[in-house]
């Protein structure tokens, strides 16, 4: 009679367990998401990123996994918080790595961060990021470091374009060719700086000059490939 009535607990118990997760699981069903600090993709995009797995779709869920340090972030996520503001709602902010700048390859425009790896590719370049020029880009892939065919190429524009953003001079493309000279072009102005390690002495000197060569129109060039450390810098109009 006791192993009768162990035999009738058992499921009863199942299916007690059963229909409280299931009461548990539809009533914290997450059915509102924010999304902030997304610039470079889609607030559907991103969502689809913090919502695709099973334990997304519930608040008690979400809560427990995100206390154990279990998170899904995006290659191009740099850090991010989740927060619960609501009743079933989830809010994600975002804080995402920065586009550095691009590089033309083909019929593309890819445009990588700090650490050249490529965040987005796209076939038209972005108006406000600037973009450089070589031919010996061999391939990319999305959310990798950028493949290049010469040693030490993406490493050279990742110092030109750092020491760019960090003098805040204002360009349009530098092209490098085959031995790794640099050229810079803004406006009508190009700069030649040639082939550097570091490129954070020659640019240093570059913004007053190129700037008033910018804004007054002129067409010419600067040539800062053998520029010593207080040397006159001298621009050749055209």
């Amino acid at each position: 009679m006791k192993g009768l009535r162990l035999r009738y607990k058992i499921p009863i118990i199942c299916s007690i367990v059963l229909v409280i997760v299931l009461i548990l699981w539809f009533t914290f069903l997450i059915d509102t998401v924010t999304i902030e600090g997304n610039t470079y993709f889609s607030t559907t995009e991103v969502e689809k990123s913090y919502t695709g797995k099973w334990w997304q779709k519930n608040m008690l869920t979400y809560f427990v996994f995100d206390k154990l340090g279990i998170k899904t972030d995006p290659e191009y996520v740099r850090e991010s918080e989740i927060t619960f503001p609501g009743f079933r709602s989830l809010n994600v902010k975002l804080y995402e790595k920065t586009i550095l700048a691009g590089v033309k390859y083909a019929n593309h425009y890819i445009y990588f961060d700090k650490e050249g790896m490529v965040l987005e590719t796209t076939d038209k370049p972005k108006d406000d990021i600037a973009y450089f020029v070589s031919d010996d880009i061999t391939d990319f892939t999305l959310y990798q470091t950028l493949s290049t065919g010469r040693e030490g190429l993406l490493d050279q524009m990742i110092n030109l374009a750092g020491r760019l953003k960090y003098y805040k001079i204002i360009w349009d493309t530098v092209e490098i060719d085959a031995e790794g000279k640099a050229t810079l072009m803004a406006d009508k102005v190009s700069v030649r700086l040639g082939r550097k390690n570091d490129y954070d002495e020659v640019l240093s000197v570059l913004p007053d000059v190129l700037k008033t060569a910018v804004e007054t129109k002129r067409a010419g060039e600067i040539d800062l490939t053998n520029y010593k450390p207080g040397a006159n810098i001298i621009f050749k109009q055209k």
